[in-house]
């Protein structure tokens, strides 16, 4: 190199540097699936491979982070969801329990809201600002449904752009369709503002029919824990206790037990 190209090349370097300070930083897109009373347990990648395969999530876990230490802010449903989305105490918002699906104001507490307030602060909305596009897809659960409070407050007084949803307010959606809906949202996506999308499924939350070549656990549960191993029964029926990591109502009712 000349002395003068050289000398050209030192003058240009503040320029170089002025012109990637001022280039946009890429912003990540973030999907947040919640899995409904899914125990930790209860993946291939934390010890089920025996009886229950989840490779797509196993990749997950493997390519990303995957905690082993972590604190819930509460067992219940709605509580949980309202901690995750304000990162504070649902106490604070007077949520101890979860919404009640068929009246105003949970049976076992009167004092409760029948709805998260809008003014509480929330991840969609921050990212919002940051210029996402945020959406929501599934259960939504921070209030009564609309059938039950159709004065709560619209998906967008929480920083929500677009939303399929049940249990809460504007359209609904199919269980069962959550993961198409969320599928057809992120194609839609493609080359425009970066995304936040909830992905709330409820799969775990319902009963599940295990596959008659998972029926036969010798090493998953034992009917007391001094008696010798023993497999399910065949007319076992999977239940999705959060307690018992997903396992059956027999485990629940204390017939059976997890190693």
């Amino acid at each position: 190199m000349t002395r003068s190209s050289l000398f050209l090349a030192i003058l240009l370097l503040p320029l170089i540097a002025l012109h990637a300070a001022e280039a946009p930083i890429s912003k990540p897109n973030i999907i947040f699936i919640y899995a409904d009373d899914l125990g930790w347990g209860d993946l291939s990648c934390h010890g089920a491979e025996s009886w229950l395969k989840t490779p797509t999530i196993d990749r997950l876990a493997s390519e990303g982070m995957d905690f082993s230490q972590f604190n819930v802010l509460s067992p219940v449903c709605s509580p949980s969801r309202v901690a995750t989305m304000t990162g504070r105490f649902p106490s604070r918002y007077g949520i101890n329990n979860v919404f009640n699906s068929q009246t105003l104001g949970p049976k076992k507490s009167s004092t409760m809201p029948d709805w998260l307030d809008p003014k509480a602060p929330m991840l969609p909305r921050l990212l919002k600002s940051a210029g996402y596009h945020a959406a929501h897809f599934g259960k939504w659960h921070m209030g009564a449904g609309p059938q039950i409070a159709p004065e709560a407050p619209e998906m967008s007084a929480y920083g929500i752009d677009e939303s399929k949803v049940y249990h809460g307010p504007g359209p609904g959606i199919d269980q069962h369709k959550i993961g198409v809906e969320a599928a057809q949202f992120i194609e839609r996506m493609k080359g425009r503002q970066p995304f936040f999308l909830n992905v709330w499924l409820h799969e775990s939350h319902t009963r599940h029919f295990p596959t008659q070549e998972s029926m036969p656990l010798p090493r998953l549960c034992r009917s007391r824990p001094t008696e010798p191993e023993r497999p399910f029964p065949n007319s076992l029926k999977i239940e999705p206790w959060t307690e018992n990591s997903g396992i059956s109502q027999e485990i629940r009712h204390g017939l059976w037990q997890p190693i």
